[in-house]
């Protein structure tokens, strides 16, 4: 592989780096080996074999810590001292999250003492989300954990516009995620929850132009040409539509509901935008750019296993 390709390869950033470290493709779009089912399957691989691995075992250090953080749990009849690894690990079973988090009688927790303050558990101000990552990736790591397809990260900045408030937002929402089938948006306003509700029609301006001059080039070429341009003028930018019930859709309410801070996402497939003005459309765009890139990493993780290029971390 060429040097102008390295900074896209596997090689040097499976089972060699930070666990919580992204692969760098262009300024806006990175890749977490976490975010694709072949990529886990093959850290996996790669961790199975070097069991004392430094990354892995700082990782577990980072969660062990947290069984020293008390926290107190109360209920209508009691009050329970438990920690917090133990509180997050409850989390992520599905079954004790069902009796936690989903039932009707309130649960409450403190960081302080069993006096309180207390707060509802389902308030989510327990949760950080780098911690909750870093318990995910130990999970997808050692155990059984339900793997995702693929998927790229991603720092787009859109506009967005309720069609009841005269007022654009282009500071506040961005294209989070990219698969083959939809986007990921992330809203850094938990206050748009009750706008989007309030709305009929999401107005969204998002920089289709700029990533549709590289359709037809190869991978490689096609990251190097988005970081040369910078979508920065109005001209940059394409409306699209998307009807405010999204929100009733794919979980979108339940994953905001249950946001630790004042971030929440939403999904919605390439479909669900509707071109204004014009007839563009986005899956012809965005989804052959997630497809060329896994295939990409396919033929990577080709190479690392025919070449047994895995090397033994520091």
């Amino acid at each position: 592989m060429s040097a102008a390709l390295k900074h896209i390869s596997l090689k040097d950033y499976l089972g060699s780096r930070d666990l919580s470290e992204h692969l760098m493709l262009t300024s806006q779009l990175t890749f977490h080996w976490a975010n694709w089912d072949q990529t886990c399957l093959a850290q996996r691989k790669h961790y199975k074999n070097f069991n004392n691995n430094f990354h892995l075992m700082r990782l577990n250090q980072t969660l062990q810590e947290l069984k020293s953080k008390p926290v107190w749990l109360c209920n209508k009849i009691k009050v329970m001292k438990s920690d917090l690894y133990s509180l997050y690990e409850s989390y992520l079973d599905s079954r004790l999250r069902l009796t936690w988090f989903d039932r009707k009688d309130e649960i409450l927790f403190s960081f302080d003492s069993e006096q309180g303050p207390y707060y509802t558990l389902t308030s989510m101000k327990w949760l950080d989300n780098d911690i909750y990552s870093k318990f995910v990736m130990r999970k997808i790591l050692l155990e059984h954990y339900t793997l995702r397809s693929f998927r790229l990260n991603a720092n787009i900045p859109i506009v967005m516009k309720f069609d009841n408030d005269v007022k654009e937002y282009g500071d506040k929402v961005q294209i989070h995620q990219l698969s083959e089938v939809g986007f990921i948006f992330k809203i850094k306003d938990k206050n748009f929850i009750n706008k989007i509700k309030n709305s009929t029609i999401l107005e969204l301006k998002i920089p289709v132009k700029h990533y549709s001059k590289i359709t037809k080039l190869h991978i490689e070429e096609a990251f190097k040409r988005l970081d040369e341009e910078k979508p920065l003028l109005e001209q940059d930018f394409t409306l699209f539509k998307l009807e405010s019930r999204i929100l009733n859709f794919y979980g979108n309410m339940n994953n905001a509901k249950r946001s630790a801070d004042e971030e929440f996402c939403l999904f919605a497939r390439y479909e669900d935008l509707i071109p204004h003005g014009h007839e563009m459309e986005l899956k012809p765009v965005f989804a052959p750019l997630v497809t060329k890139t896994k295939n990409h990493f396919i033929r990577s993780l080709d190479d690392l296993e025919n070449n047994k290029t895995w090397k033994k971390a520091a």
